[in-house]
Order: C-alpha cells, then structure tokens, then sequence
C-alpha cells in the first residue's frame, strides 16, 4: 500500500501541511484524501488537488492512481473519511469498525464490474492466403477489446486435440500466420478453411470471447497443364487438302480461373512445316499438301501451355498422323451432342443413359464399329470412371458410374471415340456441367461449446457467439440463419452473426448455468429430405453464470506463533502458513506483509500463504518478529498477526587468540622431544564467558602429517616423528594446518596454519652429479678422463668442499686402470673396447660437515668404439606382423653382419647382391635400413645384400650378408579378441633376441618360448598362435598381446583365464615373473582416473618396431588405454544368426528362443559342478547388475568377479561373490581394503521358483534388493570397507561355480569372508550390468552347463515336478533305450547294416573293419567349433547353439577340430590302449581340391565358399547344406534311414 505522509508542522509561511494517504485498489480507482483538525482545510485541499492534477495519473514508482470527477465522488469522500488520529501513526484502511464500514461504502461506490473481452470487427475479417507458401506467412491481425480497465489479452487458437493445427497466433499481438501449407488444387482442395480464435482476459474470472472467419485460399499457377492423352495416334486421308481438320488437342489444368487457362501451339521440329493449330481450341489443321504414300506417318509435337506469364507451366505431348488412303474414311458420329448436359449432383440415376451417340463406320461392307470413352489423367476428364459407356451395335450410351459431387468437381470433359475396321478413329467431346443442390447440413463448430456471463449484469450484455456452416458450393444452398430451441425467455440471438444476447439479470446464487439449443438453418429446401423444408443442424452451448466478488475474506485465526525457529534455518525454509477464506468463487486472495519484518529477514507466498525464511536470521541481533499479514481478493481485505520467535544455535566457528600463521617455530631436524612446539589455544564466540570451558578440540587436518605430529585437546603440538628438512623427501619449513572444533569436536570448525621451519644437521653424504656415462674411446693414451662433480642436500655449512676417491672395496682391476687427484678422474691405461665396453667405477666422496658425512657413487664410463676390426658374413631373421595388410612403408631392420666394432656404421656401405633391387623392399645404402613397403604380401622372403668397409685401421673389403624376412597379415579379429600379459624386469630386445651363449640351432627367444607355452596350454599347433605385440613401459614392465584359435580365434576371457590360472608354470617355464593378467590401465585404485574407469583397446596399422642384431621384430602397435567413464560397451551387431532390423539402429530380427535385445541367448543352467566365464567388469562408481536365478538346491556360489590366482607382485584383493546359503541370498564384497558380508533375511529361494537379484555397488554403499522389493526389510545395504571405493578386477565374470581354490586364495590375500566352492544347481537369466546384456549361452570357457536352460530335467525341476517323480521317468526312458538298442542290433544283423557302400562311382574309399568303424557312435558333435572350452569335462549338444551361437565373423576349422579330438584321445589316461595303426580314408580323399583342414581361421568370409563339397559324394552333402551358399542338390536327409556315416 503505496503512502505519502505529510507531517502537520509549522514553516516559514506557516503553511500546514496534511498527510496525505493514497490508497489503490485494484479494479477501483483510487480515493485521495488528507486529515487535519479542520474540515475546511480538507474541503479546500481536495478541490485544489482536483483542479492541480487536471485529472490526470498520479504516478508512484508502480501504481497509476485515476481520479474520477463527480457530486457523487466529492460528498462520498467527505462523509466516509475515518477520524482523524493524531501522531505520526498511519492511518490503515479497515482498522476498526469505523473505516470498515466506511471502506464498504468505498468499495461499493467505486468497484468496477469484470466484463468480458469482445472482437469488434469479426464480421469483417475475410482474410486470405496464397497456396503452397511456406509456414509463418502472414494471414491477419485480429483485435479484441477489454472495457474493463488494466486488463491483459491473451489471444489463442481453438481447435480440437486430434486437429493439426493449420494456424499460428502471437498471444499478445492478435498476428495470425500459417502453421501449413495449403494446396488449393486435387486431391486435397483446400479452397477455404475456417478459423477459431479465443481472447481471453486476465481477470478473476477469466472471461473470453471467440471469432470465427473463413480464410480464403488463393490460387497460385503451380499445376502444369495436363494432356488428355498421353498420346495422340490420328489417321488422315491422302487427299486431304490444306485447312482441313485433322484432330482435336485438349489438356486440362488443375489451377482456378486465369492460371487454368490453356493455349497450344506446334514446336518447330520434324513435320511441323505441315500442320497449324488454333492455340485456344487446340484444333489441328493441315497447313501443306500432303507428299508422303499411304501408311506413313507425319510426326509433330504439340504444346500446351498457361497464359499467365509469371509463372510459366507447360507440357507436351506426340501427335502422329497416319496417312491412309483416300478409299478409306474414318468413322463419324451421326447427329453429335454440341451443348452442355446439365446434371444436379444428387442425380443417382445409374441405369438411364445420360447420352446416346451413333456412328457409322463409312466402310461399305464393314459397318462394325468400336465405341471407346477414354479415361483422361484428371478428373474432370473422368480419370476415376465417374461415368461408363456401353455399346450396343453402332451406338453407345453414357450412364452414370459414381456419385457426383458439385463441392469436388462442377464439370466434366469426357471424349468418346469410335474406331472402323481400318483403324481409324474419330472423336466427340461432350461436356458436362454439375448443378449444385441442397444436400448439405449445416455444421457448428464443437471446439466452441461454451459463454459465460456475469451475475447481476444487464439485460442485453453479450453472452458468446456460435457459429455454423455449411458446404454447399454456392450461395443460394450455403447461407446460414440462427434460432434457439429453448430458453427463449433469457436469451436472445442474432439470426445472421450468431450474437447470444441477455434478456434478463442472473443470479448465480439462484442457478450457475444453462444449456441452450440452437438451430442452425440454410437458405433453400432440402435435396436431403424432400419436405420442403431447408436443412438444419443444432447443438447444445453451455452458458455459465459467473460469479462476481462481494464478500470479505477473513483469517481462520487472528493471531499465529511460530515458536523455536533456528537462527540457521535455510533460506526458503517454510515457517507457518496462514489461510484466510473467501465465500467467493471467482476472487483470487492475495497475501502481504504488510509490518514488523525488519530487514526483509521473511517472505509470503502471495497465493499460498506460506511464510518462509528470505535472510539469514541473526539471534544475536533480533529474538522475536511480529508480522502483520494482509489478505486481499482485490477489494476487500483482513488482517492477522504473526509472531515468530527465533532460537539460538552454534553458528559461529571457534576464532583463535592470536594469529599463529604470522610465527614461525624453529626445531632441528631429525629430532624427537618432549616439550610441545607451540600451544594452540581458541575460543568460542557462541560462549559469552571466556574463562568457561570452551569445549573445544583440536585437530591435523593433512593425513599424512600424522605420523609425524600429534596434538592434544588442550592445543599442544608435539613430535612423534622426525622431521627431515633435505631433498629428496625433506623440507626445509613444514606447514601444518590445525583445525578448531567446537562443541566438542562436533560442531564447528576453524583452520590455521603453523609453519614449522626445521635447523639443519649434516645427515646427507655428498653425491657425484656428472652427466653420464662418461665415453672414452678405446686406444688412447693414459690421461685425464672427467672433472668431478658432487652436491649435498646439506646445507653449504654442511657441505663442500668434497674431497674424492677410489672406493677402498673396488676391484684389483678398477684400481689398477683407474686413479683420482683432487677432483679428477686418471686413465691409467689404454682401453680395448673389443675386451671390455664398459665400467662402473666406485667413487667415494666426503663433506666437510661435522660430523663428516661420505658415501659411494658409481660413475659409468663407456669405452668409445674405433674401427679396428674387419667385418664378416652375418645373418639376421626379421618377423612382421602386417595388421590387416595396412601396414605403410615401414623400417623392419638393418642388414646385420658379425663385426666386433659398433660404432662403425659411417664406415659401411650396403647394397643389393648382383644389383638387383627386391620388389617389396627398400634399402638405405648408408644405414643398412631395410623398408618394407606398402602391399607387401604375407609370405617368407630371402634378401641377400653386399657390405662394404674401409676405415683408417682397416683395409677395404666386403663381405655377404642375408636377411630373412617373414611377413604375416594378422586380422582385425586377432587384435580385437587377444590377450595379454604385463611382464616385470625385462627389456623388449631381451625379450625377442636369441641368447649371445645360446649355440644351439633350435634355440628360441623368449617371444618364440611364450608362443610354443601358449599352444602346449591350450592344445593348438604353434602356427595358430600369435605374439603379435611387445611394448616397453617406462616402469620396467613389458606389455605382450597374444591371440590364439582353433576356429575360430578365442575369446579375450578365455586367453586371460587359462594364463592367469597356469601363471606359475608360466612363470617358471619362461623364467620369468608376471605382474598382471590381463593387463588393466584400472585395476590400481584412482591411478588412472579419480573416478569410473573403462579400458579401452587402441590399435594403429602404424607398426611397432624392435631392433637387434641378428633378430628384429615388427609387431602390432596394440595397447590398453584408461578411459574415466563407466559406458556399456556397444555392440553394433547381431548375435546367434539374428539379422538387423531394416530401418531401425540398434535392433536385430531374432531367432526364436534368442530374446536378447541383440539375440542373446539370456539363460544358462548349472548342475552344482560346473561354471562359466565371462567378459569382465568395469571398475564404475556406480555399477547396477541384474540377474534372474532359478535355483535347485539351497546352497550354492551364484556369481564370482575376483582374482584367478596370487599374484605376489600385484596383490590386489577385490572381489564379489553372490552365494546361496540355506535358501538365502548373501553377497560378499571386499574393494581391495576390508570385506562386507550382506545377508538377505527377507525372502527364502525356493527350490523351481524364478526371483530376480539387484546389486548396487557404489562408493559409500553397497545394497542387494529381491524381486525388486524397496521394503526396508527387505533391502539389504552395507557400506564398504577402508577407503578403496571401486571393485577393481580384471579377471572374467564368472557364473555357476569357479575352477579356483576359494580357501587357499582367500588365505594368501587375507580376505575378511571366504566364499563356498560349491557350484550353483540351477538356472539363471537376464544377466545385466550397467544396462548390457550378457549371451549367456555362449560362455569363453565353461564345464558342465546347459545353454538355454533346455534340458529336460532342468525344464522338469522348474515346473515344480517331484525330483522322486522325475528318477522314475528318466528310468523308464533308460529302460525303453536299452530295448530299442536291442532291436537295432538284431535288425541290423538280419538286414546286413554292417556292409560297407562300396558302389559310389569314386575310387578312393577304403573300407575298414574296425568296431564301430563308421557307425553313429562316431558323429561328432559340429557345435564344439562355436566355443571349445579349455576346462570342459562335456559339453551339452544344445540345437540353439548348433543353429547360430557363434559371431558373424567367426571361421569353421574341420581339420583343427578333428585334430583336436584326435589328441584329447591320445592323451585320455582312462583309454583303452591300441597298438595299431589305423587309416582313415574319408570321401574325397586325393581330390585336387584338398582336404577340409585347409579351413584356415584366417581367411576371411569371402574365402568361405564351401559350394564344391557337394561335389565330393553323398556323405559330404551334409556339410555342403550346412556351410554352403545353396542347398546340395540332393535332398540331405537322403541317408537318414542309415545314418550319418563319414
């Protein structure tokens, strides 16, 4: 409530000046007025302030206050003023019972009435729009007027939800622009469209009103014309003479009016020279002779095109004119129909003929003629068989075929032609006009079905205005008039706008609303009904009556307290919520503060009434508040007090006594004792009483500075560690930082920081600071080789001068071939390099401290080569990996030949034996560097080379040198799918060079060692094994990747599972130690990233050279890169035979039982002795897994992610295990610093019963949920243990049981819980993590699983049938095997099963009498080639996997897989021993295609073309079916009925 305040006073002129108050109300204009002790000193201010301010705005910073003039105004101001009231008090409007009636008074003779807004000008609206213009074109600017005043309008289009919307509108401007593109033309016919639009106020009520017009659709010339026929074949007779008629050329244009318009003419080309054309009727004349024989043709092309220039649109079409001979004449029709027929488009007469044409054939003895209505491209040319024709004889009749429509098609153009016997055709257009009728209803629109109108308003007020329509095309069927049906006595409406006045006053109190019926008439009577009567249409408006504000508001409670309020309660925090009532409906209460809140410290929620907290409250400053609250509905108002007190809380941290950052306390360093290094002292502001104990603590905020530092809660800091003030590890000043806790250690807290500046002692020994090594060349005469240099981390008291030596421990040899004078370094000797290359000579050096400090250095001195030995032949092996062939043009090594000097390249020139250059290789004749260009093929290459030398020591001369080079392409899948192994101590040269002392011809490198390692361990011939990558890492490590395959190439889990758990063999075979398999940029806590962490696999066709001198190696540049995400890996492919879906990224067509969202096969089932390994996990900060068990039994280990073996040089301990322990779920996490062990207690798992598991680890709490049960009995949450926060592992994933010795693991790395070693019995699905689907059924290793959950006990158990029910079955199934087995063998016997086919028209078939020799007992199972795992005892023949488990891009490998068989036989223990040789001849054996173990996993998929096997017999047809492009040409199953023998 804006108020001026004039303080009665006295001046210089001894004026008296009022205080002068102005109230605004809103919707009522403002009452000035003033007080003073004399009413003539009020009468005379008044009339001066009307006359000053003229009538016009007084204007306060928000508020514009309108004055009326009138008797009235004038005697109601002066009979409703309150008392006057002395002081500086201000005076507030209904305070007491006096200035409430008086403010009554005011408010009825000055409240302003909520009328709603109107369209002044609707009827005139008749915009309109050009077709095909693009969106947001400007249509009109619509106007609506409020007279109530400071009203807002909102303007708004009405249509219905499922309506596209065709119009835009600007809700503050009224602007109507496009929101489509019209087309004016077929099919769509948009030639006009109504529109809707709403204004609405902002009053209270909202009141509207609504405008219908129709917006005219403009036509535009964007349809070319359109040729009756596509073309035109005529016929004219020989002696045809010029200007005669030869055909009519008609085209129709879809446009309206002047852009329809058509005109045609001849293109100058070919025969136009012959013919002339009127360009408006399209006819055809003969402009020349004619000079072409009878059966030929002239050949023009015609034009049609619009009139309308701006926008040009044409077409053409052929026209041949056949020439025949004179004799011949075209038919013609007799007494053709010129004039237009008139048909009205309720003309449903389909078996009268509408027309009736005859023709003659004018071929005397051929009368037959042949009737044709042509079907034109439009249609008004009849191009949806709206009329049909029928011939009978030589006449034809045209009847109607379909409805006409006058509002689609007024016309029609149809043309009939008539054909003799010689081909000659003649035609007649004939037109028909549509006549409009009555046969449309009249239409309201149904988005505006309501008006609203005030109580107590006058008779004749505006209700709403309703609006209809009807389209019949023309105006004589289409004009609409109003009626109402009912409620005659209220309302009243315009017959021809649609305007619903009042014919009465309502009370809304008495009833609220009516629904009225109105009729909407045309102007003619119906075609529809026959009555006479025109058509009409009604429908039922709603009107309600409003209400209007005429009570006051009023407090539930004239007084609130809000007690106890924090004096640190958040801003925004909601205090007390005050409700005054209204009995109005339509006022909206408004609520202020209107006094008491000192420096804004609260705020109201204006519509709420909600007081909440705006500034920082201060209980130091003010304890109590009382609030006034006003509530205002806008002209009535009421007023309550709230009283808010405020409490005191500890909001103000310990301050300390002095300021400890300005000293600085000096200690000697190295040094412990007992007295405290200064004394901390704080207080607490909170606590008024200094000398009170201040309950205060203190504290080391650096953690690591607690080993050496402790202080007290009396503030005394003291040493419990020495401090070392010198380098590398030392400091000079040490700063700590203290913290002062209030209430205890439990509230508040203050930081200073203490600098503790430690007093040198010497401790450190000298050291040497040369730069090494130190190079002396060989044969050179004794003398000075180096000047000493050494440093201390002493201070210089401490330090030089340093005083040197030879160590008194060095060798005889050192001794005697060295010396030292004061700081430098003798030769004693000359030095061969050929003997020795370098030393490591140990120096001793002192300071001159107190006391005096020494120590040893050791200062490398390489002997410097010099070319003084001739060289000899060498020979050297270079082996390149070639990464999909890509590799560019690439340094693969130097020639290498044995010479004893080193340093002796400038001295060498290299060249190509005989002169002659290699195709695929480069040689640098300075370097010896041999380059291996782009496109070089895999294969094994000889290069044999000529050294040449000449130095000043030794004579020219050269010898020969050879090169092997070995080059193999290695395929992306190789990379994408190897392992990998971090090795410790070891250099990259050491690891791929033969041995100097090995003297054997077959020794191998410890690259080759690890290769033939790999293949003994997974069983597989060396060729199919790759080390393919060797990178050294600046930490002495060395990172090796690897691959290997039988068919196809293993998976990464597989590789890193079966090394991790042979590490030791590894290790011990190799002589080497391995610090992590596989390697995992991760797996070391924050290392790599703060947060999540992801590997990611990098790889480069750039390649990775290694160089030594008789071996160089050209490997993959492969590595593992930390990404700090947590992101599921994307597989952009489909697995088990899907196919992606057409259309659709991310989704695949699946085979049935294969329900993943890639074809994942989602379950695997488990017998108690068995697991499955797959890929492993990423170390997240929130990492979710899912999974569905069906267990069997009520013990079991579920799931295990944790280390294979121990691994003393990375003894990491994370894991996670899920087990069942008698029914319940327990999960065990330890991330690397303390285990938790969480127990579900809610839900036992029942034996056949599917329930979903939810594990949720992230930094500060771990939670396991079953069956998604939120319950706080049912969650199970835990906190991990130490400050590890991440599950960092890098071993597989593994389900169903593990291979590993739980007990002895969990032992070496001490963990908290160990997990059971009994295997889960039971089935499990829908494994996912972090949102991934895991194909379960295609495990890298697994034993003893059932992929799908398909087998039938498995099936059996999970429906609930007794185990004992179940043994039965089984054994009556046994039971009928064994006599089914019986009839076999006796069937066989009787019908001579045994014999061999010995008739195949092939020569090459061995028989063989061995048992069983060729019987079913030797199928093999094909599905081992999808996944063969190492560990597995025997693997379930699952069709599903048979069909499609394997990836798109993985090989068969027959002869690998037989192979394989082969040896597993040979090494069974169990077997029975066979001492003879047996020789299996397959079909096919010795033909020139080879042998199926040429199915390299190498090749790629365009290699695969298994088509010939049909060609090697019968037997193999099978294979063909089943690897090939088409199925064999004989049915495969023609020898089911003998078997499947090979």
């Amino acid at each position: 409530m804006p108020s001026i305040k004039l303080q009665k006073r006295k001046c210089t002129h001894k004026l008296m000046l009022l205080t002068l108050t102005i109230f605004t109300l809103s919707h009522i204009p403002a009452i000035v007025y003033a007080t003073t002790n004399s009413k003539n000193h009020l009468h005379h201010f008044h009339n001066q302030l009307i006359d000053d301010i003229n009538f016009k705005n007084i204007t306060d910073t928000s508020k514009s206050v309108r004055l009326r003039r009138s008797p009235d105004t004038v005697s109601s101001l002066h009979s409703s003023l309150p008392s006057a009231r002395s002081g500086n008090s201000a005076v507030y409007f209904g305070h007491n019972s006096a200035s409430q009636t008086s403010s009554a008074n005011l408010n009825e003779a000055f409240s302003v009435d909520n009328r709603k807004p109107a369209f002044k000008n609707c009827a005139t609206y008749k915009p309109s729009v050009k077709e095909e213009q693009p969106e947001n074109t400007y249509v009109i600017q619509v106007l609506a007027e409020d007279p109530d005043p400071g009203q807002e309008i909102k303007y708004s289009v009405v249509q219905s939800f499922s309506e596209r919307p065709k119009f835009f509108i600007n809700s503050q401007t009224g602007v109507i622009t496009t929101a489509h593109t019209f087309d004016r033309d077929e099919p769509i016919r948009e030639k006009a469209v109504y529109v809707t639009v709403r204004a609405t106020d902002n009053g209270h009520p909202a009141l509207d009103d609504v405008c219908t017009f129709q917006v005219t659709i403009l036509d535009i010339n964007d349809n070319p014309p359109v040729f009756n026929k596509g073309v035109y074949d005529e016929n004219m007779s020989e002696d045809a003479q010029p200007d005669t008629v030869v055909v009519r050329i008609t085209a129709t244009d879809l446009d309206d009016g002047i852009n329809s318009a058509i005109e045609y003419q001849i293109l100058p080309e070919r025969d136009y020279k012959y013919f002339k054309i009127d360009k408006v009727a399209g006819i055809i004349y003969l402009n020349h002779p004619i000079d072409k024989r009878p059966g030929k043709h002239y050949t023009i092309t015609v034009r049609a095109y619009n009139v309308v220039p701006e926008i040009p649109q044409d077409a053409q079409t052929i026209v041949k004119i056949k020439v025949v001979e004179s004799s011949k004449k075209p038919p013609s029709f007799i007494n053709p129909i010129e004039e237009p027929i008139y048909l009205k488009e309720d003309y449903n007469d389909y078996s009268t003929p509408i027309v009736t044409l005859q023709a003659v054939s004018n071929i005397p003895d051929k009368p037959e003629v042949t009737f044709e209505l042509i079907t034109g491209r439009t249609e008004q040319t009849n191009s949806r068989k709206t009329f049909v024709f029928n011939q009978i004889g030589n006449s034809v009749t045209i009847s109607l075929g379909k409805s006409l429509d006058y509002e689609a098609i007024t016309d029609y153009t149809l043309t009939m032609s008539v054909k003799n016997k010689f081909d000659l055709v003649t035609e007649h257009v004939i037109k028909i006009k549509v006549e409009d009728v009555n046969d449309n209803i009249p239409y309201f629109l149904f988005e505006v079905n309501k008006g609203t109108i005030l109580e107590n308003e006058p008779p004749g007020t505006p209700v709403m205005q309703v609006r209809a329509f009807d389209m019949d095309g023309t105006s004589a069927n289409n004009i609409v008039t109003f009626e109402l049906g009912d409620y005659k006595e209220y309302f009243a409406i315009d017959s021809n706008t649609g305007n619903i006045t009042a014919l009465t006053t309502f009370d809304r109190e008495e009833r609220d609303f009516y629904n009225i019926k109105v009729i909407a008439s045309d102007n003619s009577p119906s075609s529809l009904f026959n009555n006479g009567e025109p058509n009409r249409g009604q429908q039922v408006f709603t009107i309600d009556i409003a209400d209007k504000n005429d009570h006051k508001p009023h407090f539930q409670r004239s007084e609130y307290v809000a007690e106890k309020l924090p004096e640190d309660s958040n801003i925004n925090h909601i205090v007390v919520e005050v409700t005054a009532e209204d009995e109005d409906n339509a006022s909206q209460i408004v609520y202020t503060i209107e006094s008491g809140n000192v420096g804004n410290a609260f705020k109201i929620e204006e519509k709420t009434g909600s007081i909440s907290v705006n500034q920082r409250l201060d209980y130091e400053n003010i304890t109590e508040y009382v609030l006034k609250i006003r509530a205002f509905d806008g002209i009535y108002d009421d007023f309550a007090t709230v009283t808010i007190t405020i409490e005191d809380v500890n909001d103000n941290p310990p301050m300390f006594k002095e300021d400890y950052k300005k000293n600085i306390y000096k200690i000697q360093e190295e040094a412990v004792f007992d007295h405290c290094i200064v004394n901390i002292e704080a207080y607490d502001p909170d606590i008024k009483d200094r000398t009170a104990d201040q309950h205060i603590k203190y504290f080391l905020v650096v953690e690591e500075q607690k080993k050496f530092l402790s202080i007290d809660n009396n503030g005394c800091l003291k040493l419990i560690h020495p401090l070392d003030r010198d380098l590398p590890d030392g400091h000079k000043n040490w700063q700590v930082l203290i913290t002062a806790v209030d209430a205890d250690g439990n509230g508040l807290k203050s930081v200073t920081p203490v600098t503790i500046s430690l007093q040198d002692i010497n401790d450190n020994a000298p050291f040497l600071v040369n730069k090494m090594p130190v190079i002396w060349q060989e044969n050179r005469n004794p003398g000075q080789v180096v000047q000493l240099q050494a440093n201390d981390y002493d201070e210089v008291q401490n330090g030089p001068p340093f005083t040197y030596g030879i160590d008194s421990d060095a060798s005889a040899d050192i001794k005697t071939k060295f010396s030292i004078d004061n700081d430098y370094l003798f030769a004693n000797v000359q030095f061969d390099r050929e003997q020795q290359k370098e030393y490591f000579i140990p120096i001793r050096i002192s300071d001159s401290g107190q006391p005096r400090q020494s120590a040893v250095s050791i200062l490398h001195l390489i002997i410097g080569d010099v070319n003084d030995n001739a060289m000899t032949e060498g020979s050297s092996r270079i082996f390149i990996y070639n990464y999909k062939g890509e590799a560019p043009d690439t340094d693969v090594g130097r020639v290498f030949v044995d010479d004893p000097d080193d340093w002796d390249l400038d001295d060498k020139q290299f060249q190509w034996k005989n002169g002659i250059p290699h195709d695929n290789f480069r040689l640098n004749p300075s370097s010896g560097m041999i380059t291996m260009l782009q496109g070089t093929q895999e294969g094994e290459y000889m290069l044999e080379f000529v050294v040449t030398e000449e130095s000043t020591f030794i004579p020219y001369h050269s010898v020969d040198a050879d090169v092997t080079i070995v080059v193999r392409e290695l395929p992306e899948e190789a990379v994408d799918k190897s392992g990998s192994i971090r090795f410790f101590n070891i250099t990259k040269e050491d690891f791929i060079s033969i041995p100097r002392d090995a003297h054997a011809d077959d020794s191998l490198s410890l690259k080759d060692r690890l290769q033939y390692s790999i293949a003994k361990l997974f069983n597989i011939s060396v060729s199919n094994v790759d080390v393919f990558t060797v990178l050294e890492n600046i930490n002495n490590t060395l990172d090796v990747r690897f691959s290997a395959h039988g068919s196809p190439y293993y998976a990464p889990e597989k590789l890193n599972g079966m090394v991790a758990q042979n590490q030791q063999k590894l290790e011990n075979d190799l002589g080497l130690k391995i610090q992590m398999v596989p390697i995992d940029e991760c797996l070391i806590e924050k290392y790599k990233c703060e947060s999540s962490c992801m590997n990611i696999l990098q790889k480069s066709s750039v390649a990775y050279v290694i160089y030594s001198n008789t071996t160089s190696f050209v490997g993959v540049n492969a590595f593992i890169e930390a990404a700090c995400v947590c992101e599921s890996r994307i597989r952009n492919y489909c697995l088990n035979g899907g196919t992606p879906k057409v259309g659709e990224d991310d989704a695949c067509d699946c085979i049935e039982g294969f329900s993943g969202p890639h074809c994942e096969l989602v379950s695997v089932g488990f017998y108690g002795n068995g697991y499955a390994f797959y890929e492993p996990i990423s170390a997240c900060d929130n990492t979710r897994i899912s999974l569905e068990i069906a267990p069997q039994t009520d013990h079991g280990l579920v799931m295990y992610i944790g280390p294979l073996n121990y691994n003393s040089l990375l003894p990491l301990t994370d894991f996670l295990a899920l087990e069942l322990v008698k029914g319940y779920p327990v999960l065990t996490v330890d991330y690397g610093s303390g285990g938790v062990r969480i127990e579900h207690r809610h839900i036992q798992l029942q034996a056949g019963k599917s329930y979903q598991l939810d594990i949720i680890l992230q930094k500060t709490s771990i939670e396991m949920t079953v069956d998604n049960c939120r319950l706080s009995t049912c969650m199970s949450l835990g906190a991990p243990q130490g400050l590890n926060e991440f599950l960092n592992v890098n071993a597989p994933l593994q389900l169903g049981g593990t291979p590993v010795n739980l007990l002895q693991l969990g032992r070496q790395l001490n963990w908290t819980y160990i997990p059971s070693t009994q295997g889960f019995f039971g089935c499990i699905r829908n494994l996912t993590i972090n949102e991934q689907t895991y194909n379960l059924g295609a495990p890298s290793v697994s034993r003893n699983i059932d992929s799908g959950c398909q087998r039938a006990v498995a099936v059996a158990v999970s429906f609930g049938i007794d185990r004992n029910f179940i043994i039965a079955i089984i054994s009556c199934v046994l039971l009928l095997l064994i006599i089914l087995l019986a009839v076999v063998v006796q069937k066989k016997q009787k019908n001579g099963w045994h014999e061999k086919d010995i008739d195949d028209i092939r020569e090459t078939i061995i028989n063989y009498e061995d048992e069983g020799g060729g019987e079913r007992d030797t199928d093999y199972d094909l599905n081992v080639l999808r996944t063969q795992p190492f560990y597995e005892e025997k693997l379930y023949k699952d069709p599903h996997v048979l069909q499609g488990m394997r990836d798109p891009s993985e090989i068969p490998d027959i002869g690998g897989f037989l192979g394989d068989k082969k040896e597993n036989c040979d090494r069974e223990s169990g077997a029975y021993p066979v001492d003879d040789v047996r020789h299996y001849a397959y079909e096919g054996d010795g033909n020139s295609d080879g042998s199926l173990s040429s199915l390299a996993s190498c090749t790629d998929d365009g290699d695969l073309n298994f088509d010939y096997l049909s060609n090697f017999g019968p037997r193999f047809r099978k294979l063909a079916d089943m690897y090939g492009e088409e199925p064999s040409d004989t049915d495969s199953n023609v020898d089911d009925d003998q078997g499947w023998r090979i």
